[in-house]
Protein backbone atom coordinates (compact mmCIF):
# COMPACT_ATOMS: atom_id res chain seq x y z
CA UNK A 1 0.00 0.00 0.00
CA UNK A 2 1.19 3.24 -0.79
CA UNK A 3 0.47 7.26 0.50
CA UNK A 4 -0.92 9.49 -1.65
CA UNK A 5 -0.53 13.41 -1.49
CA UNK A 6 -3.58 15.52 0.22
CA UNK A 7 -3.74 17.54 -3.05
CA UNK A 8 -4.66 14.31 -5.21
CA UNK A 9 -7.43 12.92 -2.37
CA UNK A 10 -9.99 15.69 -2.73
CA UNK A 11 -9.24 15.76 -6.77
CA UNK A 12 -12.73 13.96 -8.79
CA UNK A 13 -12.08 10.56 -9.79
CA UNK A 14 -11.75 11.84 -13.26
CA UNK A 15 -8.77 13.59 -12.87
CA UNK A 16 -7.25 10.67 -10.99
CA UNK A 17 -8.30 11.67 -7.36
CA UNK A 18 -9.79 10.07 -4.43
CA UNK A 19 -12.89 11.92 -4.83
CA UNK A 20 -13.05 12.63 -0.86
CA UNK A 21 -14.34 15.67 0.38
CA UNK A 22 -12.03 18.54 1.87
CA UNK A 23 -14.40 18.91 5.33
CA UNK A 24 -12.66 22.67 6.10
CA UNK A 25 -13.36 23.71 2.36
CA UNK A 26 -17.08 22.72 3.12
CA UNK A 27 -17.21 24.49 6.25
CA UNK A 28 -16.35 27.78 4.66
CA UNK A 29 -19.00 27.16 2.14
CA UNK A 30 -21.87 26.83 4.33
CA UNK A 31 -20.49 29.48 6.20
CA UNK A 32 -20.15 31.28 2.70
CA UNK A 33 -23.90 30.10 2.28
CA UNK A 34 -24.94 32.13 5.35
CA UNK A 35 -23.41 35.02 5.28
CA UNK A 36 -24.78 35.39 1.82
CA UNK A 37 -28.10 34.79 2.72
CA UNK A 38 -27.53 37.22 5.47
CA UNK A 39 -26.45 40.03 2.88
CA UNK A 40 -28.75 39.45 0.02
CA UNK A 41 -32.21 37.66 1.63
CA UNK A 42 -35.18 39.23 0.71
CA UNK A 43 -37.48 37.89 3.70
CA UNK A 44 -36.30 38.59 6.98
CA UNK A 45 -35.98 35.68 8.37
CA UNK A 46 -35.52 34.89 12.30
CA UNK A 47 -32.20 34.20 12.53
CA UNK A 48 -31.34 37.18 10.28
CA UNK A 49 -32.62 39.66 12.34
CA UNK A 50 -31.20 38.21 15.09
CA UNK A 51 -27.74 38.27 13.27
CA UNK A 52 -28.42 41.75 12.44
CA UNK A 53 -28.89 42.38 15.99
CA UNK A 54 -25.48 41.16 17.43
CA UNK A 55 -23.59 42.99 14.09
CA UNK A 56 -24.82 46.02 14.96
CA UNK A 57 -24.10 45.61 18.90
CA UNK A 58 -20.62 44.57 18.00
CA UNK A 59 -17.67 46.85 19.37
CA UNK A 60 -20.01 49.58 19.31
CA UNK A 61 -20.00 50.51 15.83
CA UNK A 62 -23.85 49.74 14.89
CA UNK A 63 -22.78 48.70 11.72
CA UNK A 64 -24.91 45.29 10.33
CA UNK A 65 -23.99 44.56 5.96
CA UNK A 66 -21.63 47.71 6.72
CA UNK A 67 -19.81 45.80 8.51
CA UNK A 68 -18.42 43.90 5.17
CA UNK A 69 -17.62 47.34 3.87
CA UNK A 70 -14.92 48.10 5.95
CA UNK A 71 -11.51 47.57 4.37
CA UNK A 72 -9.40 44.27 5.53
CA UNK A 73 -6.90 46.34 8.07
CA UNK A 74 -9.78 48.26 9.64
CA UNK A 75 -11.71 44.83 10.31
CA UNK A 76 -11.99 43.84 13.85
CA UNK A 77 -9.22 41.34 14.44
CA UNK A 78 -11.17 40.43 17.58
CA UNK A 79 -14.44 38.78 17.41
CA UNK A 80 -14.73 37.33 20.95
CA UNK A 81 -17.75 40.18 21.21
CA UNK A 82 -20.12 38.13 18.76
CA UNK A 83 -20.92 34.24 19.81
CA UNK A 84 -18.89 32.14 18.09
CA UNK A 85 -22.00 31.24 15.12
CA UNK A 86 -21.27 34.84 14.04
CA UNK A 87 -18.16 34.81 14.03
CA UNK A 88 -17.19 31.97 11.84
CA UNK A 89 -18.99 33.67 9.03
CA UNK A 90 -16.88 36.82 9.52
CA UNK A 91 -13.73 35.15 9.21
CA UNK A 92 -14.30 33.32 6.48
CA UNK A 93 -14.85 36.66 4.72
CA UNK A 94 -11.90 38.25 6.04
CA UNK A 95 -10.46 35.86 3.93
CA UNK A 96 -11.48 37.66 0.76
CA UNK A 97 -10.04 40.55 -0.30
CA UNK A 98 -13.04 42.29 -1.47
CA UNK A 99 -13.35 46.03 -2.75
CA UNK A 100 -16.70 47.63 -3.95
CA UNK A 101 -16.27 49.58 -6.99
CA UNK A 102 -18.82 52.47 -5.77
CA UNK A 103 -19.63 53.81 -2.85
CA UNK A 104 -23.66 54.15 -1.57
CA UNK A 105 -24.99 57.64 -3.74
CA UNK A 106 -28.32 57.98 -2.39
CA UNK A 107 -31.19 57.09 0.28
CA UNK A 108 -30.93 55.04 3.30
CA UNK A 109 -27.66 53.40 2.30
CA UNK A 110 -25.73 56.73 2.06
CA UNK A 111 -27.03 57.45 5.33
CA UNK A 112 -25.58 54.13 6.70
CA UNK A 113 -22.07 54.33 4.99
CA UNK A 114 -19.79 53.53 7.20
CA UNK A 115 -17.60 56.44 8.48
CA UNK A 116 -14.91 54.16 9.69
CA UNK A 117 -12.34 52.48 7.92
CA UNK A 118 -14.23 52.39 4.93
CA UNK A 119 -11.97 52.37 1.67
CA UNK A 120 -14.64 54.42 0.25
CA UNK A 121 -14.89 57.32 2.03
CA UNK A 122 -11.48 58.12 3.08
CA UNK A 123 -11.57 59.90 6.28
CA UNK A 124 -7.80 60.26 7.40
CA UNK A 125 -8.88 62.42 10.72
CA UNK A 126 -10.85 58.74 12.00
CA UNK A 127 -8.01 56.75 11.28
CA UNK A 128 -6.39 57.93 14.74
CA UNK A 129 -7.12 55.92 17.52
CA UNK A 130 -8.17 58.19 20.35
CA UNK A 131 -10.20 60.34 17.25
CA UNK A 132 -11.78 56.19 16.48
CA UNK A 133 -12.78 55.86 20.08
CA UNK A 134 -14.30 59.54 20.33
CA UNK A 135 -16.44 58.79 17.31
CA UNK A 136 -17.76 55.08 18.63
CA UNK A 137 -18.45 56.73 22.23
CA UNK A 138 -20.35 59.45 20.46
CA UNK A 139 -22.25 57.20 18.35
CA UNK A 140 -21.01 58.90 15.13
CA UNK A 141 -20.40 55.83 13.06
CA UNK A 142 -21.81 56.39 9.94
CA UNK A 143 -22.66 59.68 7.57
CA UNK A 144 -25.92 59.60 8.69
CA UNK A 145 -24.74 60.11 12.17
CA UNK A 146 -23.09 63.56 10.70
CA UNK A 147 -26.56 65.78 10.22
CA UNK A 148 -28.70 67.23 12.39
CA UNK A 149 -32.05 66.18 10.91
CA UNK A 150 -33.74 68.92 13.13
CA UNK A 151 -31.72 72.06 11.51
CA UNK A 152 -31.40 69.72 8.31
CA UNK A 153 -27.51 70.45 8.01
CA UNK A 154 -24.83 69.13 8.84
CA UNK A 155 -23.20 69.05 12.92
CA UNK A 156 -22.27 71.78 14.16
CA UNK A 157 -18.16 71.33 15.22
CA UNK A 158 -19.13 72.58 18.40
CA UNK A 159 -21.78 69.87 18.81
CA UNK A 160 -19.62 67.44 18.00
CA UNK A 161 -16.75 68.57 19.55
CA UNK A 162 -19.11 68.05 22.89
CA UNK A 163 -20.76 65.18 21.71
CA UNK A 164 -16.91 63.07 21.19
CA UNK A 165 -15.99 64.58 24.83
CA UNK A 166 -13.45 67.11 23.02
CA UNK A 167 -12.71 70.71 24.31
CA UNK A 168 -12.00 72.01 20.33
CA UNK A 169 -14.16 71.82 17.57
CA UNK A 170 -10.89 71.11 15.27
CA UNK A 171 -11.27 67.45 14.92
CA UNK A 172 -14.63 67.31 14.61
CA UNK A 173 -14.57 69.95 11.74
CA UNK A 174 -11.35 68.23 10.18
CA UNK A 175 -13.69 65.29 9.90
CA UNK A 176 -16.72 66.87 8.67
CA UNK A 177 -14.71 68.67 5.64
CA UNK A 178 -13.21 65.28 5.25
CA UNK A 179 -16.33 63.73 4.45
CA UNK A 180 -18.07 66.18 2.59
CA UNK A 181 -14.88 66.42 0.43
CA UNK A 182 -15.14 62.46 -0.39
CA UNK A 183 -18.84 62.32 -1.13
CA UNK A 184 -19.77 63.02 -5.10
CA UNK A 185 -21.75 65.57 -6.21
CA UNK A 186 -25.06 63.85 -6.39
CA UNK A 187 -24.41 62.12 -2.70
CA UNK A 188 -23.75 66.01 -1.00
CA UNK A 189 -26.72 67.16 -3.60
CA UNK A 190 -28.78 64.36 -1.52
CA UNK A 191 -27.51 65.06 1.67
CA UNK A 192 -28.12 69.08 1.45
Amino acid sequence: MHWAPVGVLHLPLKEGGQGLKCLHTQVRVFRLQALQRLLYSAGSSTWSILAHAFLRCFQGLRYDRQLFYLCPRGFPRDLSGLPVFYQDPLWTWKLFLMTRSVAATVGADLLAEPLLHNPQLRVQAAESRSVHQSLVLAEVTRVGDLLDYDRGDWLDPVTLARCMGLSRPRTPLRVLQEVKATLTPAARAYLN
